[in-house]
């Protein structure tokens, strides 16, 4: 029975680290988005979004949290891990839809599935589980004139 204790001990001490850590990565993201897009070219933040990836990756690919960003110009994430960047011109968004999975992925919850044209002007898809998803669909809707 101890090794048991030992274990779950073991086990909740780690859940905490990383906890903490990605408490601390998040926040350094937030400290970079603000240095890049201040406060006020916000129309509306999300600091944990969680992408559900690229149409065009397929299955394969791994969800992602990280702060999801949208302003007059730009539709901006930056995932937590591993660091990656993806930048939408609000101007090439086509489309802005509420499905509940995405790319063979669900939460059983709506999603943020935005349709846009790439930098190869083909199209292309992502999604996020957002906090306010009805809030960033109207802005969204705002933006592009839909």
């Amino acid at each position: 029975m101890p090794v048991a204790i030992y274990f779950a001990a073991g086990a909740l001490f780690l859940a905490v680290v990383l906890v903490l850590l990605l408490k601390r990565l998040q926040s350094g993201v937030m400290e970079e988005i603000l240095r890049e897009y201040p406060a006020h070219t916000h129309v509306i933040i999300s600091p944990m979004a969680n992408m559900f990836g690229l149409k065009s990756k397929g299955v394969k690919q791994i969800r992602g949290n990280g702060v999801l960003v949208l302003t007059s110009s730009f539709l901006y994430f930056r995932m937590l891990v591993p660091a990656k960047k993806f930048l939408i011109p609000v101007s090439s968004i086509t489309g802005v839809e509420t499905p509940k999975s995405f790319a063979g992925k669900t939460k059983g919850v709506k999603l943020l599935k935005v349709d846009f044209r790439n930098d190869d002007g083909k199209t292309e898809s992502a999604a996020w589980l957002v906090d306010r998803l009805e809030e960033w669909v109207s802005s969204l809707h705002e933006l592009i004139g839909s």
